[in-house]
C-alpha cells in the first residue's frame, strides 16, 4: 500500500476509534516515557528528557507511565553513593515536577535499575520511601512486583501491573503474582488493564535484536496467555528505546521508545527520541497510542512506521488500537 494511502487509511482508522469514545470522563490520558537514563553513573538527566518532561506536563495527562531504566546503574565499579545519587537526581529533576502538577507516576524497573543485586537494595530503599500519588492494590513487593489503579472523572478504574523483568527471563513466581493479580475481581471489575515491564515480548531495535535483550521465548508466551486469558489489553515495555505499538501473535505489544532512540530493525537512519500518549476508553476496554517526537513535540505519523518488525522472536505487527 503506498505511504499516503496508508495514512490516510490510519487517519481514519483513528477517527472512528475517537468517534465511539464513550466521552472524556470515561477516557484515561496516559503519558509513557522510558529509558531515560544517560551513561552509567550519570546523576542528572539530559535536555532532551526535560524536553519531554515539558511537553508532557504541557499536555496534562492524567497520568505517567514509565517501563523503567529510569537511572543509569547497572554497572560493579559504581559505588552505593553514586547509585544513590542517581536515585536522587531523579527525584529531583524527574519525580518532583511531575508530582508538583499532581500527576500520579506509576513504573516497572529496568535493568539500569534493578539487574544487580545492589541496584536492587538501592531501588527498593529509595520507592520505598516515596509516595508516588498512585493508589495501591498490591505492594507489598513494590518496587518489584505491584500493582495500582488509576481512575477517570467518571470513577471507572484502569488496573495496572508492574511486573519485575529487568532480566530476559521471569521467575515462576512473578508469572504466577501477575495471573493472580489480573484475574482478581479488582481487575476483572475494572475497565481495562495493562501490564507493565521492561524487556519486551520481541525485538524492535537493531542495536538489540539479539538474545538477552527480550524475554525468553518460554515466558515472552506465558506472559502473553496471562495477558489474552485474562483479556488485558497490551503488556507495555521498554529497553530497545524504539517507538512501536504493535500486536505480537495477536497479544497487543507496545514498545514505549525513549531518550536517545534507536533504529528500528532494518531501517537504519530511523532513530528517535520519543514518549507516547496513550488514550484508554474505560467503557468500551479500547486504548490508542501516538508516538510524540521529543526534537519536534509533533506526533509520528503513523504511516511512516514500519508495517511489521521482523527481529527476535517476531515478527511485530503496527497496530495503534487495542485490543
Amino acid at each position: 500500500m503506498p505511504a499516503f494511502a496508508a495514512f490516510v487509511v490510519a487517519l481514519c482508522t483513528i477517527w472512528s476509534w475517537s468517534t465511539a469514545l464513550a466521552g472524556p470522563q470515561d477516557t484515561l490520558r496516559l503519558a509513557l516515557l522510558s529509558d531515560i537514563n544517560g551513561p552509567y553513573g550519570t546523576a542528572g538527566y539530559s535536555p532532551e528528557v526535560h524536553r519531554a518532561l515539558a511537553q508532557i506536563l504541557a499536555w496534562q495527562p492524567d497520568a505517567v507511565l514509565s517501563a523503567g531504566d529510569l537511572i543509569a546503574g547497572q554497572k560493579a565499579s559504581l559505588s552505593d553513593a553514586q547509585v544513590r545519587a542517581m536515585w536522587a537526581a531523579f527525584g529531583r529533576e524527574v519525580q518532583t515536577p511531575l508530582a508538583q502538577a499532581g500527576l500520579p507516576f506509576g513504573f516497572a524497573l529496568g535493568n539500569h535499575d534493578a539487574a544487580q543485586a545492589r541496584d536492587r537494595h538501592e531501588a527498593a530503599s529509595y520507592w520505598r520511601s516515596q509516595r508516588p500519588l498512585l493508589n495501591g492494590a498490591d505492594t507489598a513487593q513494590q518496587p518489584f512486583n505491584h500493582s495500582f489503579t488509576l481512575h477517570s472523572a467518571s470513577g471507572k478504574t484502569l488496573f495496572v501491573a508492574a511486573i519485575d523483568a529487568p532480566q530476559a527471563d521471569l521467575s515462576d513466581s512473578t508469572l504466577s503474582w501477575l495471573e493472580s493479580q489480573l484475574a482478581s475481581a479488582a481487575a476483572q471489575a475494572a475497565g481495562a488493564r495493562l501490564v507493565l515491564g521492561h524487556l519486551p515480548l520481541a525485538a524492535v531495535s537493531s542495536g538489540k535484536n539479539k538474545v538477552g535483550e527480550v524475554l525468553q521465548p518460554a515466558d515472552a508466551q506465558a506472559l502473553a496467555r496471562i495477558i489474552e486469558s485474562t483479556r488485558t489489553l497490551a503488556y507495555v515495555s521498554g529497553h530497545h528505546a524504539a517507538a512501536y505499538p504493535a500486536r505480537w501473535n495477536g497479544t497487543g505489544a507496545l514498545a514505549t521508545g525513549g531518550i536517545g532512540g534507536r533504529d528500528y530493525i532494518g531501517q537504519p537512519g530511523s532513530a528517535r527520541s520519543t514518549w507516547m500518549r496513550l488514550w484508554v476508553d474505560l467503557q468500551s476496554g479500547h486504548a490508542r497510542a501516538e508516538i510524540v517526537d521529543v526534537s519536534t513535540g509533533q506526533p509520528v505519523p503513523p504511516a511512516t512506521l514500519p508495517a511489521h518488525i521482523e527481529g527476535l522472536g517476531g515478527p511485530l505487527v503496527r497496530s495503534l488500537i487495542w485490543p
